[in-house]
Formats: C-alpha cells, structure tokens, sequence
C-alpha cells in the first residue's frame, strides 16, 4: 500500500497528465489491471501491489475516467448459483402388485408412452430425488422396488452438469452426460442395462428420457425427468 502511494506521488512530481487510485471491491488487483491495459491501449501506466485492493494508474484523464467507470461495473460480487431439485419417475409396463398406480401429475406423460409403444398399463416402480447446483454435477444409486417373482433391481443414475439458461420465467434445464443403469439378475449373474444420453426441458416440464428393461423376462421401464429451481 505504502509503496502504490509512493508511486502515486512520484507520477504526479514527474509531470504525468493524470494519476488516479482506484480501490477495489471484490476484484483482484490483476483483474483489474487487465481492465485498464485493455482500456488504456498502451496510453495508461498501470501500477499495482496484488497483495493491496487497488491500483494506481496514469495517464490522460478521459481514458482514467474510461477505465474507472468500466472496473466499477465489473467489480461485483458474484451472483450465487442457483439450486436445482431434480425428479426421475420409473414407470413400468404391465401389471405388478408391488408398483403404484400413476399420480395424476403423470398422466400426460402416461399418454405419451401408452401411444408411442403401446402398452396398456403403466405402473410407478419408483421415484428418485437429487438436488445439485447450476454447473454442477449429481448422482444417486440404490434399488428400485421390487418386481413380483423377481429380485429387486439396483440402479444408479449420474449426470456429470445440469445448467440452466433463459430468463427466470421460460428457463431450460439442460442435462449433461446423463447416464441411468440398472443391475437385472439373469441366474447367479447380473447384467447392466440402461442409457447415457444429453437432454433439454423447460423448468417444470415433464419428459421421457429413456426405456430399458427390468428384468430376465424384458419388462420395460421408463425414465421420466422433470426440475424446477428452488432455495
């Protein structure tokens, strides 16, 4: 600090144009530094200690003046990420004692899949919750219900970012590398099945994202996602 101001006295003694201290907020002195030698396009000295929240700059006033009022606005803090609650549906086809009848929420999505691929009864198996943030990742794994005369399946679902674009009422939640596996016994084996796929939604749209099968037998299961932003 000492010494930026020992600079700042010495441009003025030497005759500079103009000299001018700008404090710093939140930004870093290097930040900020590259702000003015972009701005003062080799007509400003820019002067700096990265351990002190402020530069020194010299120069014609106009171009300080530039510069000042452009590292303000850039000076900010960063908005906080927004968190993002996920919802993955497991429907499957056919009758089971052990799955749910549909919520009503589901049903226009259940018209979808009935007209698609046909089947006339369509069950909820599961429901899977995960909650993570905008830019970032997510998983979750565990079993999914429990097919009659058969052993419960283990699934495990990852997606490497969920992102968000658009403006706060009409927003597009965009998933990443997502993957959704199970684990089906065939005899004394497992099998892997599932999908990896990109996929796009509007916040608080419902779509499905993926079938595969639950069992030896080939009973088909379908992924359903939705996500809306919350605190």
């Amino acid at each position: 600090m000492k010494l930026l101001l020992f600079v700042l006295m010495s441009l003025t003694l030497w005759g500079q144009s103009s000299a001018k201290v700008i404090m710093l907020k939140q930004m870093k002195a290097d930040s900020a530094s590259l702000i003015a030698q972009a701005f003062g396009d080799g007509k400003v000295t820019v002067q700096r200690d990265p351990r002190a929240p402020m530069i020194v700059l010299s120069g014609p006033p106009d171009l300080l003046t530039a510069i000042e009022n452009a590292i303000q606005k850039a000076d900010v803090p960063d908005k906080p990420a927004l968190n993002v609650e996920l919802t993955f549906y497991v429907l499957v086809a056919g009758d089971t004692s052990v799955s749910t009848a549909l919520p009503e929420e589901l049903a226009g999505v259940a018209k979808q899949v009935k007209a698609l691929f046909g089947h006339p009864t369509l069950r909820l198996l599961d429901s899977i919750q995960v909650r993570s943030r905008d830019g970032k990742g997510g998983e979750a794994s565990g079993m999914m219900g429990k097919m009659q005369g058969s052993l419960p399946s283990q699934y495990q679902l990852r997606f490497a970012e969920v992102s968000l674009s658009g403006a706060e009422k009409s927003r597009t939640v965009r998933l990443n590398a997502l993957k959704f596996g199970t684990k089906i016994a065939i005899g004394a084996q497992y099998l892997d099945t599932g999908f990896n796929t990109d996929v796009d939604f509007r916040e608080g749209q419902k779509i499905v994202i993926g079938k595969s099968s639950l069992d030896s037998s080939g009973t088909p299961f379908f992924v359903v996602v939705t996500g809306k932003v919350v605190d």
